[in-house]
């Protein structure tokens, strides 16, 4: 098992540490280690990607080549990136194929719900002739104030326009 994890790229000095973390990788069988080991490569995963992945986050080989397989397709899907891009988050961040799926995708939700109310609200500001977001010019809109405050006041300060007469532009969307 050792030999196997310096093969993957281990150095001798991070040993004690992986296996302090991951003691369960005593448990598993070594093929299947290789086989998820063989899988990352297929996924065009370099050596040294494997080995940078693996010291990061320990737990990475214990996970089936069907759940890495599932973990990569989420990412790549949910946050529409090339395979490559894809490929780049998880050798940078390789917790993200060990830990919970659920706060990323809390994440997700809330950053989407985001991203669709700056859009209705810039548009109904551009309804209105009022979307500015250039500081050096009068009755700039920061994008905070755009994201971060409720529908009446956003229609009352920013808008100057009623909830109602809002509410009616967003029907027309």
């Amino acid at each position: 098992m050792l030999l196997f994890l310096k093969d993957v790229g281990i150095k001798d000095n991070q040993l004690g540490a992986f296996l302090t973390k991951n003691h369960a990788i005593f448990s598993e069988d070594l093929e299947n280690l290789k086989i998820r080991v063989a899988y990352l490569h297929s996924k065009n995963f370099s050596k040294a990607d494997v080995a940078q992945m693996v010291t990061k986050a320990p737990f990475l080989l214990n996970f089936s080549v069907e759940r890495l397989d599932n973990r990569l397709g989420f990412f790549q899907k949910e946050l529409e990136l090339s395979v490559k891009k894809t490929r780049d988050l998880v050798v940078r961040l390789p917790r993200l194929l060990t830990g919970s799926l659920e706060p990323v995708k809390e994440n997700m939700k809330v950053f989407n719900t985001r991203l669709f109310k700056i859009k209705e609200r810039h548009l109904f500001l551009s309804y209105l002739g009022r979307a500015q977001y250039d500081p050096a010019k009068p009755n700039y809109i920061s994008l905070d104030k755009l994201v971060s405050i409720p529908d009446e006041i956003f229609c009352e300060e920013i808008a100057k326009a009623s909830v109602q007469d809002f509410d009616k532009f967003l029907k027309t969307l």
